[in-house]
């Protein structure tokens, strides 16, 4: 009896952490595939943790390449938010480095 009365009273709190986990692991997958983001957005997710900021991205992408800043946007790749930041190099290739927005890891490099 004093197991039921036990299970009874974490039940409700079992449910309340699946639910906030689903929560937050929607707030990090992006809703629609292909889409830029707005700066608006990119600020919110910003603040509230959900994805690196910008100038640390900014940093790691050169420690892989030099050169000038051309663009950066924040799209919604493969479900998940991914920086993709266009660098003109010292030859005058045009690189897009690409890093993932949540957890800052490189995902690759373009050259055009």
């Amino acid at each position: 009896m004093m197991f039921m009365d036990s299970l009874r009273l974490r039940l409700p709190l079992l449910y309340s952490l699946t639910i906030l986990l689903m929560l937050t692991v929607t707030a990090q997958a992006c809703p629609v595939e292909g889409r830029d983001v707005s700066q608006d957005e990119v600020l919110q997710m910003t603040e509230n943790g959900h994805i690196e900021p910008f100038p640390v991205i900014l940093e790691k992408a050169r420690e892989y390449r030099s050169g000038k800043l051309l663009e950066a946007k924040l799209d919604c790749v493969n479900q998940r938010y991914v920086y993709e930041i266009d660098m003109l190099d010292h030859d005058g290739q045009i690189r897009a480095l690409r890093f993932d927005a949540v957890t800052g890891r490189h995902l690759g490099l373009e050259e055009d």
